[in-house]
Parts: C-alpha cells; sequence; structure tokens
C-alpha cells in the first residue's frame, strides 16, 4: 500500500514538539515495518501536494487556513483517504463546534455559551442567567497555541479582561464553558480497535500549566469502558478515529468531557498507540 503521512508544524505543538515528533515518526516506522510504502511531508507542503498516487493519507496538520484550502481544493474520493478527516480535524479546532456536536450526540459536558466578539449566538440551558462562575473562556477560532487561549475566570472581572486580551488578537469566536470541579483525567484512544488509555493530568506534562486549577486528584471511581464509549461515538461522528480528550470525573463517578482533540501526541502511551493508528491506517 502506498501511504503518505503529513507532519504537524511545530507552531501547533507549544511545548509539545517532540512528542507530537516522535508518534509520528512511531507511527511511519510501524507502517514500513509491515511492508508498506510511506512518504511524508511537511504541514507547509500539504497544499502543492498531488493525493492521487496514495491509497492513504495520515495527518497530524492543523493550520486552518491549509486545511479550508486543501477541503475545497480536493475531491470526495480524495478527502475519504484521510485519516483524520480534514472536516473533522477543522472541527476539532473550533471548540464551539465540538461543544454543539457533543451536545448534539447527547454527550456530557458543562453548560455553555457560544459568541461572536461580546454578542451571545448560542447558550446550551434555557436562560443563560443559569451558569455562574467559574468559566473556562476558549478561543474558538483555531487551535490553542498560546496560555490565553483557554483562560479560567473566578470572576466577572476576570471575564472581561479575558474578552478584552482576546479582542486584542482580533478573535471573533468564543465559548464560554461552566468549571466542574472533580478529578481531571486525560484520555486517548483510536476508534474502532480496542486500545484506550487513560491517566490523572497531574502525571503528565501540562501544556500551559491550566491542569492545576482542580488541584491533586482524589482517585474518584470511575467507568473508564463508558467514556470509551461515548469517545468512539464522538470520534465516529466527526470522523475522527484518532482522538484524545479530557473529561472531569466527580465524587459520584459521573463525568463532563471538557475537551476533544485530533491526532495528540500519546506521549505517556506511544508504543501501542502507534501499533493502533497504524492497524486503523491499513484497515480503513
Amino acid at each position: 500500500m502506498k501511504i503518505l503521512g503529513i507532519s504537524r508544524s511545530e507552531v501547533f505543538s507549544p511545548h509539545l514538539e517532540e512528542n507530537d515528533a516522535a508518534i509520528f515518526r512511531a507511527v511511519t516506522e510501524r507502517l514500513r515495518a509491515w511492508g508498506h510504502e510511506v512518504m511524508v511531508i511537511s504541514e507547509a507542503e500539504m497544499l502543492k501536494c498531488n493525493y492521487v498516487p496514495y491509497d492513504r493519507v495520515y495527518t497530524m496538520a492543523r493550520d486552518g487556513y491549509g486545511l479550508v484550502m486543501l477541503e475545497k481544493n480536493t475531491d470526495v474520493a480524495t478527502q475519504a483517504k484521510f485519516i483524520n478527516s480534514i472536516a473533522g480535524i477543522l472541527t476539532c479546532t473550533n471548540k464551539a463546534s465540538v461543544a454543539s456536536q457533543m451536545l448534539e450526540a447527547g454527550i456530557p459536558q458543562p453548560d455553555f455559551l457560544v459568541g461572536e466578539r461580546r454578542k451571545l449566538l448560542f447558550c446550551s440551558v434555557e436562560d443563560k442567567n443559569d451558569l455562574k462562575p467559574p468559566f473556562w473562556l476558549k478561543n474558538c477560532d483555531g487551535s490553542a497555541v498560546v496560555k490565553d487561549d483557554t483562560v479560567f475566570c473566578q470572576t466577572k472581572e476576570e471575564l472581561d479582561a479575558a474578552f478584552k486580551r482576546m479582542e486584542k488578537r482580533d478573535i471573533d469566536f468564543w465559548v464560554l464553558q461552566e468549571h466542574q470541579q472533580g478529578d481531571l483525567v486525560k484520555f486517548y484512544g483510536v476508534e474502532g480497535t480496542s486500545f484506550f488509555h487513560w491517566r490523572y493530568a497531574s502525571e503528565g506534562h501540562s501544556k500551559f500549566g491550566l491542569e492545576a486549577v482542580n488541584g491533586k486528584e482524589k482517585g474518584y471511581p470511575f467507568d473508564a469502558e463508558r467514556i470509551k464509549l461515548y469517545s468512539d461515538m464522538l470520534a465516529r461522528k466527526l470522523n475522527v478515529p484518532i482522538y484524545g480528550g479530557d473529561v472531569i470525573i466527580d465524587e459520584d463517578g459521573e463525568f463532563w468531557f471538557i475537551d476533544f482533540n485530533d491526532f495528540p501526541s500519546f506521549s505517556c502511551c506511544r508504543k501501542e498507540a502507534a501499533e493502533a493508528i497504524a492497524q486503523k491506517i491499513v484497515g480503513l
């Protein structure tokens, strides 16, 4: 099988450059070890590439403009070769879109507002006044690349200040999510395979240090299989089979999804993840 891999630009791997590069290498090496012909290009080269010769394309690209142009300039047959899908990756770069998709699928998550600048566009509850601080304000104009793309706000004054910083950066769209207190768990999976791994946030590397808000985990018991069930459901809905995300677990074992991402670094489970990802690529 002739396969193309597209690596992730370092600008979309803040503080995780080597980890993202390492999972990409591990998947590439596994595919080559199985006898497949694998060509790799950088994210910056994806708009100039001829995709016709390839049977599969696995991509870690996250450049919004490049992905939009790639989707616009390729036909359905070409787009079907991609894992993760172009449309699915674009959805994952917009936190409001992910929240809306989860709401539609009935996946548990905190209540949220979506807006443009200071204008409210959507509320997940009947009365926006039912939402109470603290909140998380998240940039929906692209992937999080700086700390101010995801801001914890305990007061109205902190929220106003966060809004102003986003406006100065010409960020138009945002999602405001209620804070849920509990154990913060990170999960990693490959839909359609048995692979699913989770760990507490305190056990791994932090991109911007925001995991500290929830504090040291208490070790509340929970059903990891239920989280995998919901995760795989969302992965199929978005056509993003290679995924990762975050959930908050409360003392009763209930959970809320607070994030869902395409093709994370899998740094805590790289060997097993690379095997599952490679299997998914060749088994499409």
